[in-house]
């Protein structure tokens, strides 16, 4: 299976699972009058997934029922966005890259990251040459800066 066959797959199964979540999230946070957990239980619909019911079960132990419709909004929030938050990265260069480079290097890394990579680009003269990539907690650094400090230490323990 490739991946972006896993992917659809993977995107189905989140769509699925969260709609069936935000449902019966939103019939709970639409109770009417005193909120106490048996009565939001009854709310829900019979196929509510059994996390949301554990979810109203440990709001209501801990006395914080009455914050459901704000996790609710939240959470409906959250699936318009696709769940977590997007993978983001920063691109650094010794010179501003043409547009083109830009372009060039957001097609890559989105083929490897996936598409929803959010990346930014800034310049540091001291590079001297090359990049640095950071993507989450990667990075790849090809900078000529780099380079030479390890050419230095080779140089000074050899």
């Amino acid at each position: 299976m490739s991946a972006s066959e896993a992917q659809v797959i993977a995107r189905a199964l989140f769509d699925s699972l969260t709609g069936a979540a935000l449902q019966a999230l939103r019939a709970a946070a639409s109770v009417n009058g005193e909120m106490t957990p048996e009565r939001v239980l009854a709310a829900l619909p019979e196929d509510a997934p059994r996390e949301v019911r554990n979810l109203i079960l440990a709001l209501g132990r801990d006395g914080n029922l009455d914050r459901l419709p704000t996790v609710a909004a939240a959470f409906e929030q959250m699936t318009r966005r696709g769940g977590a938050r997007p993978l983001t990265g920063e691109v650094t260069s010794a010179v501003e890259l043409s547009p083109q480079q830009r372009e060039r290097i957001t097609e890559q890394l989105k083929a490897r990251y996936g598409p929803d990579l959010e990346l930014r680009f800034t310049v540091d003269e001291s590079l001297i040459g090359g990049l640095i990539i950071r993507i989450g907690d990667q990075v790849l650094d090809t900078s000529l800066r780099t380079r030479m400090a390890a050419i230095q230490r080779s140089m000074m323990t050899g």
